[in-house]
């Protein structure tokens, strides 16, 4: 009878200790790679950053097209900088001279 008793008992401390496994490594993989896992979390820590970075750099570029536009608007020398390089302008009467490398022909 004891004998009974003792391998019943042995049985399902066995059996508890594998459902315990079970759901401990169970709960290791959802943590590790489920929707909420620490992977996703880390993924998205990594993508949070990367936005971070992006929106600064767009801001930074604002501030400065904000700050071009402002001399565009108030600054003369600016404007006539401007035109003479990027729009190839000259003022009345000057003459400009184009210097082509031997290469070009």
């Amino acid at each position: 009878m004891y004998y009974i008793i003792a391998h019943t008992m042995k049985k399902s401390k066995k059996i508890i200790f594998i459902a315990a496994s079970v759901i401990a490594v169970t709960a290791i993989v959802l943590m590790t790679v489920g929707d909420r896992g620490f992977l996703d979390m880390y993924r998205l820590h990594r993508e949070e950053k990367s936005r971070i970075r992006e929106v600064a750099a767009a801001r930074a570029e604002i501030d400065s097209l904000k700050a071009e536009i402002e001399r565009l608007r108030n600054d003369t020398a600016y404007i006539e900088r401007v035109a003479r390089e990027r729009l190839g302008m000259a003022r009345k009467g000057e003459m400009i001279f184009k210097f082509v490398e031997e290469n070009d022909f």
